[in-house]
């Protein structure tokens, strides 16, 4: 009860001095984390098989999508799957040996960015993400 009171104070404060009630309509987009040019996170990881006849190994991508606008940023959100898909089909099976190494991911980096380009290109006219950056990359 008494912090009721004490905010109802606090807001007749902020009244009396002058803060315009505009301010406290709508929190800008700003606030919500949504503006652009910005990132989007690959959720949930991506985790594909690895080529390895005596064992199971993975390859885990973590990475983040840079977009240029809103619009974008929307595009790849609605076409998630379809990024997911050729993101899995450009890394899956690979030979565990030619995953690891920065100059081997940078390489792949660049092609698979040019596949997801060409994706969203074919689905929604526009190829929608300017750069892939890897925020995780394990070989188990």
């Amino acid at each position: 009860m008494k912090t009721r009171r004490y905010l109802l104070k606090a807001l007749a404060m902020l009244l009396l001095a002058g803060a315009p009630m505009g301010a406290w309509a709508a929190a800008p987009a700003a606030d919500k984390g949504e503006t652009y040019p910005g990132y989007i996170a690959l959720d949930p990881p991506l985790v594909v098989n690895l080529d390895n006849p005596r064992r199971a190994q993975f390859l885990q991508i973590k990475a983040q999508f840079y977009v240029e606008t809103a619009t974008d940023a929307e595009q790849v959100q609605r076409h998630m799957p379809v990024l997911r898909d050729r993101m899995i089909t450009y890394f899956g099976g690979r030979d565990p040996e030619k995953v690891r190494g920065a100059q081997e991911r940078e390489r792949m980096r660049g092609e698979v960015l040019d596949q997801l380009r060409q994706a969203m290109e074919e689905t929604t006219g526009a190829p929608c993400i300017s750069s892939l950056y890897f925020t995780g990359f394990i070989v188990q």
